[in-house]
């Protein structure tokens, strides 16, 4: 071939390949709301799908407000030219918000992939897949608003796009402005956007028992602010500074304009005995003689009492506003609203609750090398978690919520008191940490200890002390039963087993420990040896905040061994040796029988027995710490599976996309990640996670959420997380 003629061919290539027009899928797909992977395959027969227009919202077409997982599909024809190409490129338009395409069949990406709406996404088919005959469908998960491809076009191309959208990091930012304060009794919220207060419960747990329920006492409250007899909206003034005092669960926001600075405060003040509420208003200027202040609380209920003061001196007015709830109407309540007034005149109040705070946290225990934000974060959830501990007498006292009213969360959870305990312990409050446990042995559970459920025994079958889900506010064992049945999480009981032997090795309190062993060795360890299945495992449960029906979760058997393992320490500090012994046993079985039951082909460990080889779960984690050693290949291997299949942004999300379960990413997961990560001399990997959190948190008022939303790392879920949360984050300083 002459060097002409070469040039000549090689000319007439690049001409075809210019050439090459784009392939236009846009127009009639076939649609379907649900989820199966069966979806995906070619032979599949779509004929009885609706039909819909793409590009186009599904809620624009029909489905209005459906939220979660629907697939698209698109059969379409290529001529031998594309055929031939090395590689083509999917363009799906914008999408909202997760997608995941398969070509006849074959997955382009190993996972969901979040996508920015705003932005066009696009896929790398590579050479070889495409035939004549081709079938494009498309999975696509979207948890709020307009889903789907939302805007085109869509269309198959031989050029790359300029660029990629993919997950990626996210700068911390704020996001959450609403912050709860409570003094273990009562508790109210402030939102730094409204500048108003609002949910006022006389109690921080929603349910007292089956029957009663923790009501509001007033829905809202404000300050108001007059210039001339005009009001000037506080939205309208500046933020010079929002949050809490830190360290405290005192609230402080200071606003101004070009006239005056105003600041508000408020508190439930820990000196006292019962739901009380504190409020102050400054304001200070130049030009206040022409402002006037005024406080308004809407929706009393009866019993709730108020008492307004105002003063002037030295340049500056204040409001002093003191409320309580009396339950029994009794009209003499009212006059403990003036003996606080009176015995805390000026900023007295103030004063003495920033003091009761600083004295309460000089006995916090910090750990060495802290950063100034996390320092910040640290103390902040320290207090945290003791706004979230009940100091209401028996037999609510010393239980911890979840969160705060009125979020049906606001209970005592298992996990979230045993993760509170352990940081109580951890920094240095043992009082604290004392009182949860009296709480818990001393609660009233049992309630399943025979249960029938479709003609099923799943009762427990025995006498027990921890409550399977969670406790109301009187101290009785509370589950929620759902279609599979009562939610059980027999990793609960090994979960108190640790936080026991850790309340032995910080106090010496054998007084305690000999009070409760009967309880603690018959209705607790003993429960676990009993519940151990044929198969060697924990008898199957929900695991950790499982949804859907029953399953041998490695997590619950993990939590089982641990907790045996310290029930063999807790019963020769007390000289019974006999138990000792069965422990031990009983906790060598049931670890050969995790290492035989739960280690996948590629010797990482899976979520559950049920589910195939790969399932995986954030929260096995916490197992690997308890069972494995950091170092070996099993927790190598694991890592190494969240990191491909459960990494998103900055973080992790809690389960592989394909699950549904959740697309956000799951803050719990990151912390016991990043102490994966640690333990395993991944130091970089664990810094980074933590610096992660502890700059989000920073950011917002150093509360804790469950979430962080997958697009733009925003807070949500359950906002704030006290045990799982902020007790976790304690908790990750000190190591397991």
């Amino acid at each position: 071939m002459t060097m002409k003629t070469a040039k000549l061919c090689s000319l007439v290539i690049l001409l075809i390949s210019i050439s090459l027009a784009d392939i236009s899928l846009d127009g009639n797909w076939m649609f379907n709301i649900g989820d199966d992977s069966s979806w995906a395959r070619i032979e599949l027969n779509d004929s009885s799908w609706y039909s819909i227009t793409v590009p186009g919202s599904w809620e624009s077409q029909g489905f209005v407000d459906y939220d979660g997982i629907a697939w698209y599909r698109i059969h379409f024809n290529l001529d031998s030219i594309y055929q031939a190409k090395d590689t083509l490129f999917l363009h799906l338009g914008k999408i909202r918000t997760i997608a995941r395409p398969f070509i006849n069949g074959v997955a382009l990406a190993d996972t969901l992939t979040v996508f920015d709406s705003s932005k066009t996404a696009f896929y790398k088919i590579p050479g070889g897949l495409l035939h004549s005959e081709n079938l494009l469908a498309i999975k696509i998960d979207n948890p709020s608003g307009d889903g789907g491809i939302t805007r085109g076009p869509v269309f198959l191309s031989t050029y790359r796009p300029r660029r990629t959208i993919v997950s990626t990091e996210h700068k911390a930012h704020r996001s959450w402005y609403n912050l709860p304060f409570s003094n273990g009794i009562s508790a109210a919220s402030y939102n730094v956007k409204n500048r108003n207060f609002t949910n006022f419960t006389p109690h921080i747990f929603m349910q007292y028992s089956n029957a009663e329920h923790t009501d509001l006492v007033a829905s809202a409250a404000r300050t108001i602010l007059f210039k001339n007899r005009r009001e000037i909206a506080l939205t309208e003034m500046e933020t010079v500074s929002s949050g809490y005092i830190n360290g405290t669960g005192i609230i402080h926001h200071k606003l101004r304009n070009k006239d005056c600075v105003l600041d508000q405060y408020a508190f439930s003040p820990f000196t006292s005995d019962g739901p009380f509420w504190v409020f102050y208003t400054v304001l200070s200027g130049d030009s206040i003689g022409d402002y006037s202040l005024n406080f308004e609380i809407d929706d009393l209920a009866q019993g709730m009492n108020i008492g307004k003061w105002s003063f002037q001196e030295d340049g500056r007015k204040w409001l002093f506003v003191v409320c309580n709830y009396d339950k029994s109407l009794d009209p003499k309540s009212y006059g403990v609203i003036r003996k606080y007034k009176n015995e805390h005149p000026g900023f007295s109040a103030l004063l003495r609750e920033i003091g009761w705070w600083k004295n309460w946290q000089r006995t916090s225990i910090l750990p060495q090398n802290l950063s100034e934000i996390e320092r910040s974060v640290y103390l902040q959830s320290l207090a945290l978690l003791k706004m979230a501990q009940s100091r209401e007498k028996f037999p609510s006292r010393g239980q911890i919520v979840h969160t705060f009213p009125p979020d049906k969360m606001a209970v005592a959870a298992v996990p979230g008191m045993s993760f509170s305990i352990d940081a109580f312990l951890k920094s240095g409050h043992v009082e604290e940490a004392l009182a949860a446990l009296q709480f818990i042995m001393n609660s009233n559970s049992g309630s399943l200890k025979h249960y029938s459920w479709s003609g099923e025994n799943r009762g427990l079958g025995q006498n027990y002390t921890v409550s399977v889900n969670y406790y109301h506010g009187n101290g009785t064992e509370a589950t929620d039963t759902r279609e599979f049945g009562p939610i059980i999480q027999m990793g609960n009981f090994g979960l108190l087993l640790g936080n026991l032997k850790l309340y032995l090795e910080t106090t010496d309190d054998i007084r305690f420990l000999e009070y409760y062993w009967p309880k603690i060795s018959s209705e607790i360890a003993d429960l676990i040896i009993n519940n151990i299945d044929a198969g060697g495992l924990i008898r199957a449960d929900n695991g950790f905040y499982n949804e859907g029906a029953q399953k041998h979760y490695f997590y619950s058997s993990a939590s089982a061994y641990r907790g045996l393992v310290a029930a063999v320490w807790l019963a020769r500090m007390v000289n019974d040796e006999s138990r000792a012994q069965q422990y031990e046993i009983a906790a060598i079985t049931l670890r050969n029988a995790i290492e035989s039951n739960f280690i996948n082909e590629s010797g990482g460990v899976k979520s559950f027995l049920e589910g195939g080889e790969t399932n995986l779960d954030a929260a096995t984690a916490w197992g690997l710490l308890w069972v494995f050693t950091p170092q070996d290949i099993i927790s190598k291997e694991t890592l190494a599976a969240f990191e491909k299949h459960l990494r998103l942004n900055n973080g992790f999300v809690r389960f592989p996309s394909e699950s549904r379960r959740n697309g956000n990413e799951w803050v719990v997961g990151d912390m016991i990640i990043a102490d994966l990560n640690q333990y395993m001399t991944n130091f970089k990997k664990a810094g980074a996670l933590k610096h992660w959190i502890s700059a989000q948190s920073f950011n917002n008022y150093g509360l804790i959420p469950e979430y962080f939303n997958a697009i733009n790392s925003s807070y949500t879920g359950t906002v704030p997380l006290c045990g799982l949360g902020a007790g976790i984050y304690v908790s990750s300083f000190w190591g397991e």
